[in-house]
């Protein structure tokens, strides 16, 4: 049976955050994949509760990375749309 725990809640809104961000990334406006950059920040969050109760923390030692791409993404999506 379905148990709601914080554990559960935060699978439920890492899954939510997950989807939104794929769907806006993969428009042809700059403008919407910022905001699918924005989601993704926000999904990092519960992720990150995921990763250390599940004790994957090491995973998050792949966080610079994670955050340098981000980084990239959304200056690139800044500049094509500011010269649009």
């Amino acid at each position: 049976m379905f148990e709601l725990s914080i554990f559960n809640t935060a699978q439920i809104f890492d899954q939510i955050f997950a989807f939104a961000c794929i769907y806006l990334l993969t428009s042809l406006s700059a403008k919407i994949r910022f905001y699918g950059f924005v989601i993704g920040s926000l999904g990092f969050i519960p992720g990150s509760y995921l990763l250390i109760v599940t004790e994957l923390w090491w995973l998050l030692a792949a966080t610079p990375i994670w955050i340098y791409i981000n980084y990239r993404g959304l200056v690139n999506n800044w500049r094509e749309f500011r010269s649009t």
